[in-house]
């Protein structure tokens, strides 16, 4: 989905918080069985000194088929489009489709985006002073299916792809050097598996299970890509309930990089996602090693609040990992819960040695 990171500079930022819900079809309130589906328009309107003023819209459609049991997962489509005066573009189409009783999962997003980047450089110590602005233009695809094949745990197969051209960079910076790959734009296009347990008891905003994932993912140019590269990638998750009134969420991250991988696809933290905090990407190295936590809890009807921290860092090698090498990430935020499904949209502040971030989304960062 879209997420837009936010400079500390930032001027205003502003999202319609009332939704625009048009019914196709929703389920009597003594039944579990029939079709429920329901569009969700959701305005959105910001301002950053990259892009001045945005405006745009997401659209949300949630659905159930009939027959569908409580326990049943919904499926959505969410197509978004932005636009901002500086003439820049984000697009997304996603899709999450569950079938026969969760045993069959289907995700997939394509995307175009026309948006401003940083690049420091490549390091776990690249100076705040290398930074350099860079244009991005990208298509991005991604799509995965898992079946169930006992209780909890699911195997499948993941495609990925990526075309990226860089009309604009720093003459100055290491990118006009042109001696990183990836630095004249990237065309990657990868394969591989996953396996996952997966126990959440609502997969937007969970209160209890866990998430566990393991992927290997396999580019090369046999595939149409421009390079030979591998990335391995175990995401660990565990939500806790009955600490207080709220959730605790709990994540470790770790993924490593082997062959010749543009610097688009080295191990990266900061973002919206992972360690908010950091601009998106402010350190990338091989491999990254990620711990997080949110405690997320409610204040008043559909609105909650967040208090999160984590601790990364990234590294060429395995025996390069420090834990005197750490970068901390802090801060605090509101959830808006849009539907009964759990999907909310959340504006973070966080804090690092970097400075404070604003951040807006429309997910939990995990």
């Amino acid at each position: 989905m879209i997420e837009l990171p936010v400079k500390k500079t930032l001027l205003a930022l502003a999202l319609t918080a009332s939704a625009f819900a048009a019914k196709a079809q929703s389920a009597p309130a003594d039944s579990v069985s029939a079709a429920s589906r329901k569009w969700n328009i959701y305005p959105v309107l910001f301002y950053t000194p990259e892009t001045q003023v945005g405006l745009g819209v997401k659209l949300i459609h949630v659905r159930k088929e009939e027959g569908h049991a409580p326990t049943d997962r919904p499926t959505f489509f969410s197509p978004t489009l932005i636009y901002t005066s500086k003439k820049q573009i984000l697009t997304s189409f996603a899709v999450d489709v569950w079938r026969d009783k969760n045993k069959k999962h289907l995700s997939a997003q394509v995307e175009y985006n026309d948006y401003p980047y940083f690049f420091f450089g490549i390091g776990n110590d690249a100076p705040d002073e290398a930074e350099e602005p860079f244009t991005s233009r990208t298509v991005n695809f991604y799509a995965q299916f898992e079946r169930r094949i006992f209780d909890k745990v699911y195997l499948g197969a993941r495609y990925e792809f990526k075309h990226e051209t860089i009309p604009k960079v720093d003459p100055q910076g290491q990118l006009a050097q042109r001696t990183i790959i990836g630095s004249e734009g990237t065309t990657a296009s990868g394969f591989g598996l996953v396996a996952l347990v997966d126990s959440r008891d609502n997969i937007y905003t969970p209160t209890r299970g866990n998430f566990h994932q393991f992927s290997t993912m396999v580019f090369g140019k046999y595939l149409g890509g421009e390079d030979n590269f591998a990335r391995y990638k175990v995401d660990l998750r565990k939500y806790q309930s009955g600490i207080g009134p709220g959730v605790l969420a709990m994540q470790g991250l770790f993924t490593f990089v082997t062959g010749d991988a543009p610097f688009q696809f080295l191990s990266p933290i900061g973002g919206v996602y992972v360690m908010r905090g950091l601009l998106e990407g402010r350190f990338r190295d091989e491999d990254a090693a990620v711990v997080q936590a949110d405690y997320r809890f409610p204040i008043a009807g559909r609105v909650g609040g967040a208090a999160f921290g984590g601790a990364g860092q990234v590294f060429k090698r395995i025996p390069d990992f420090a834990f005197n090498r750490f970068h901390l990430t802090g801060g605090g935020g509101l959830r808006y819960k849009l539907n009964k499904e759990g999907m909310v949209v959340r504006g973070d502040v966080a804090f690092s040695e970097q400075g404070m971030y604003l951040y807006f989304a429309f997910a939990e960062a995990f």
